[in-house]
């Protein structure tokens, strides 16, 4: 532990990366160092933990819509990244006087890249740039590549090897791989559409990953293929920063990952590589095999898509680095006599200066990277979120969404509770601060910027109006029971006074499920003339949502109105997937038809109560009544403010 702590921090203050300090740390207290750490069986687990969290990570931390749009380029990618090091890494091992075996598998070691400076990338904010999700992408490929050969040599050499060999592999591969990409997300909506609390959401993502890592194993390819495609899995069922989502990187990068990374110090002797001439010149041509195999790939993608030099340059540093699967193909190699110690040590130093180098060079040139534009809304209307807090036991979920939408763009939540004033004495400031200390522990997220807001108002409308005056909010989110009043009112009596007097816009929410459970948002714009501002507004909103929440998007609108909006989505080059359908007959059975519980339905309108009334009247207090779906209510202001 003092490792994980004190290297980094000393890496860090010579402006080395903090990864640089845990491999050197690595080496130092290892057996080949000062020896105060032994290379049992106790680090080996941690640190496979660690590899697979790594891999997890990657795959959790991918924008998996824009992963599905560059799939084409990552494989492209991923057979140049593999082919390149291979045919080199076959060249030099004959050249060593290996036989065919060895060599093809000394090549298989240089063909594969660990995601070692991934952390770098999360840190600087460019996880989501186009060239890093390819290279993500690529590595998958190079590791089940590798990991194929791998298996096909050492059944060679076991003289074990049948068409029925290859048949069983890929097929369990392909079934493998579907299982997970498709069958997950949908027992995960299941899952937590059934189950909540924090401890029981986050086990079960750690056995999703634990279980298709020994999926992948019993498969014949490496666990760490199926780490990273059950972060795939996990990335296409969770909602984007969602509080899960945290708790699961924090623990791999505050621990396991580190752990990882000392492991890889630990396990490497640098002395062997100056002990004889051999050793030294077989080091120096692995290094360079590895450098330039890796860049000549990067180089001629780059080409290719027209990436940047920054682009490109990141591109080599990041698929650089060996040690995943490298490494357990060097030990199987030594074991079963293809290589020779003097092989085995040289390749080991190459893996240390590549996980030195590869972080290096990604902080370096990862700084001039921009993350790739992802059609989201730039209004700032989730800068600053005022979400009246009453009870959080029942608005759990609607305070969950506004987490969400304020961690949009990096936003604040302002967690707002009124205490009420009644003939001079003020009521219930003690149950006041306990409702507010609770918002953060629902919200359980680290990464999400929080503000609790405590007012004291004779009227709880003009608590809140006043809250967001002073409070600089853009947006206000209100919880609605769905029930009309006695007054047979709109929403009530303190919804109608924030709604219509508010100066920014009023998001009226009755969430029924969990976020995590939503599969669809649902846009109903049922009004037969629609103003371009209302259109544009709505439209942002409804795909910032979506996106948020990664789920599709359903726009529902009459007939005239078809053409328009699926061009106006068309024109955004989303990579959100979406469908706009037609509106057919009466209003409030039209749109629950296409709803289910698990949609968000979203309805909007912009102006006066006269106007809202004459283009909506009482559809929402309908809807609540008909379908049991969770429905958000927007009105925008008719002047248009700062929000814009």
């Amino acid at each position: 532990m003092a490792v994980l702590v004190i290297t980094p921090l000393i890496s860090e203050s010579i402006r080395l990366p903090g990864i640089v300090g845990l491999i050197i740390g690595g080496i130092l207290v290892g057996p080949h160092g000062l020896g105060w750490l032994k290379n049992d069986i106790q680090i080996e687990l941690l640190s496979t933990i660690g590899l697979l969290y790594l891999m997890f990570s990657a795959g959790l931390e991918v924008d998996i819509h824009q992963f599905k749009r560059v799939r084409t380029r990552a494989l492209i990618f991923g057979l140049f990244t593999f082919l390149i090091p291979q045919i080199m890494g076959i060249a030099f091992g004959r050249w060593l006087g290996l036989n065919w075996l060895g060599a093809i598998l000394l090549g298989s070691a240089f063909s594969s890249h660990t995601l070692i400076a991934f952390p770098i990338l999360t840190r600087l904010g460019i996880v989501k740039n186009e060239a890093i999700s390819v290279t993500v992408g690529a590595t998958v490929i190079t590791d089940i590549a590798a990991f194929v050969i791998l298996a096909v040599v050492l059944s060679l050499q076991d003289g074990a090897l049948s068409p029925v060999y290859f048949v069983g592999l890929f097929a369990g591969l392909g079934v493998y791989a579907a299982l997970i990409l498709l069958g997950l997300p949908r027992l995960g909506k299941i899952f937590f559409r059934r189950f909540h609390g924090q401890a029981i959401e986050f086990q079960f993502v750690i056995l999703i990953l634990f279980v298709s890592a020994l999926l992948a194993e019993l498969i014949g390819v490496h666990a760490v293929v199926g780490a990273f495609l059950a972060g795939l899995a996990i990335n296409s069922t969770l909602p984007h920063h969602s509080a899960i989502t945290s708790r699961v990187l924090f623990v791999g990068e505050a621990l396991f990952i580190p752990i990882f990374l000392v492991h890889s110090g630990m396990i490497t002797d640098p002395r062997a590589f100056f002990t004889n001439g051999k050793t030294i010149l077989i080091g120096l041509g692995v290094t360079v095999i590895a450098y330039t195999s890796k860049f000549i790939a990067a180089w001629i993608v780059g080409r290719l898509f027209k990436y940047s030099k920054a682009e490109t340059m990141t591109v080599w540093g990041l698929s650089q680095a060996q040690a995943a699967v490298t490494i357990p193909t060097l030990v199987l190699g030594l074991e079963v006599g293809l290589f020779d110690d003097n092989l085995f040590n040289a390749a080991i130093m190459m893996i240390l200066m590549t996980s030195i180098t590869s972080p290096l060079i990604v902080q370096h040139f990862g700084r001039g990277l921009k993350p790739a534009e992802n059609g989201k809304e730039s209004s700032g209307l989730f800068d600053r979120v005022l979400v009246s807090v009453a009870n959080p036991d029942t608005q759990e979920n609607l305070i969950a969404l506004a987490s969400l939408l304020a961690h949009n763009k990096e936003g604040t939540l302002l967690a707002l509770n009124v205490a009420q004033e009644v003939r001079g004495q003020v009521i219930g400031l003690d149950h006041q601060r306990q409702l507010l200390e609770r918002v953060p522990q629902l919200i359980a997220n680290p990464d999400a910027q929080v503000e609790l807001v405590r007012r004291v108002n004779s009227s709880f409308a003009s608590g809140i109006l006043r809250a967001s005056i002073e409070k600089e909010a853009t947006s206000i989110i209100l919880g609605w029971r769905g029930q009309p009043t006695v007054r047979q009112s709109i929403f009530g009596t303190v919804l109608d006074e924030v709604v219509w007097k508010a100066k920014v816009p009023v998001l009226v929410g009755r969430i029924t499920t969990s976020i995590n459970a939503i599969e669809q948002v649902t846009l109903a714009i049922p009004q037969e003339i629609l103003s371009s501002n209302l259109t544009t507004h709505t439209l942002e909103l409804a795909l910032v949502i979506a996106q948020e929440v990664n789920v599709p998007l359903l726009v529902l609108v009459r007939k005239s109105n078809v053409n328009t909006i699926t061009k106006a989505l068309k024109q955004r080059n989303l990579d959100l997937p979406f469908r706009v359908e037609q509106l057919e007959g009466e209003t409030v059975r039209a749109i629950s038809s296409h709803v289910t519980s698990q949609s968000l339905l979203i309805v909007t309108e912009m102006g006066t109560p006269k106007r809202y009334l004459r283009s909506l009247g009482s559809i929402p207090e309908r809807l609540t009544q008909i379908a049991h779906v969770s429905l958000l209510f927007v009105h925008y202001p008719t002047i248009r403010h700062r929000y814009h």
